[in-house]
């Protein structure tokens, strides 16, 4: 029995002594990792952005622990109390460019930042007159970033029924829709070799002097907000806001004006979904059978999907080519 008693003293002893081991090892509770997404990048002075610090973790707390104040000017003065709100929207009166900020406490009073940055564009009223000297056509046209572009679709050239094809001649041709009312802003729509007026190396194609047809680069300096390239696809959800029919901007991308042939070549057009547009850029893709260019081209519809769209033109098939799809055609400035 005393032997028993001397291992037990023994052992209870060798625990007391490791306790204190583990402790020494504990280097102490550790601020909380503050985390900020604002959405979207960038909007305009109508728009209700949204901040969340969602994402925010402590190393001994549960999140429900944190506790969150707000800057959302980046100047150094915190516009809000801390509180568990971990999520808050806000609308910006002033156009300029803003480094909002989250501040996470945890509940010994440990604190860590987070940072995004924002634009807010102003309204645009940057607004004039295109006279095409061509035909006499009358445009609207915006000023966005320093760029002017055509606030309605391209409409020159000779119209021609449908079941007449897109040639290289000495004349340009379009399509439209007979039943539409807003012919004087949708326009007409072409094939993408037509747009080119079949020069793939010239991107003023079939736009007045002075004005080109938007390269890949100047659609997406245009849609630079949320741009994340998805399964080949750059989406851009804000542009739905700003760009629409009657939206901030007054560049009215959604008069919509698509349309295409299917494999038997019929003649259909899809006016109630997409509104596409030709860029002036293409690029050379050699797979056999097919050697065809594929240009690039951007697609918007505030009304379904809330979605825009831009890729280059992919999916053919054993009768239909690319080239098939019909477009709209809008026109920048040159620099």
């Amino acid at each position: 029995m005393k032997s028993l008693a001397t291992y037990a003293a023994a052992l209870i002893t060798g625990i007391i002594l490791i306790i204190p081991a583990f402790i020494s090892c504990d280097k102490g509770n550790l601020p909380p990792v503050a985390k900020l997404v604002a959405f979207p990048a960038a909007g305009d002075t109508t728009v209700l952005f949204d901040f969340t610090a969602e994402g925010s973790t402590d190393d001994r707390n549960y999140p429900i622990g944190l506790v969150f104040r707000w800057d959302f000017d980046g100047d150094g003065v915190w516009d809000t109390e801390y509180s568990k709100t971990n999520a808050i929207a806000h609308k910006y009166r002033v156009s300029g460019k803003y480094e909002v900020k989250v501040d996470v406490k945890d509940i010994d009073g440990l604190t860590s930042i987070a940072s995004d940055s924002i634009e807010v564009y102003a309204y645009n009223q940057d607004i004039d007159t295109l006279t095409d000297p061509r035909d006499g056509n009358r445009y609207r046209i915006v000023k966005i970033k320093d760029r002017w572009w055509m606030a309605e679709n391209l409409r020159y050239g000779t119209e021609i029924p449908t079941d007449r094809e897109q040639t290289d001649n000495d004349t340009v041709e379009f399509y439209r829709k007979h039943t539409s009312k807003l012919y004087d802003t949708v326009g007409g729509v072409y094939q993408w070799y037509e747009s080119m007026n079949y020069n793939r190396t010239n991107p003023k194609g079939i736009c007045p002097d002075g004005w080109h047809l938007p390269t890949q680069t100047e659609w997406e300096s245009l849609f630079n907000l949320e741009l994340q390239a998805i399964g080949g696809f750059y989406h851009d959800l804000y542009s739905v806001q700003y760009y629409r029919k009657n939206g901030p901007s007054n560049l009215n991308l959604d008069l919509n004006n698509e349309a295409s042939t299917d494999e038997e070549g019929t003649f259909f057009w899809n006016w109630l979904f997409w509104g596409g547009f030709w860029s002036s850029d293409s690029r050379w893709i050699t797979d056999p059978p097919y050697f065809v260019y594929y240009p690039y081209e951007c697609f918007f519809n505030s009304t379904h999907l809330e979605l825009n769209v831009c890729c280059w033109v992919n999916g053919l098939s054993s009768k239909v080519t690319p080239l098939m799809g019909y477009l709209s055609v809008r026109c920048i400035k040159d620099n």
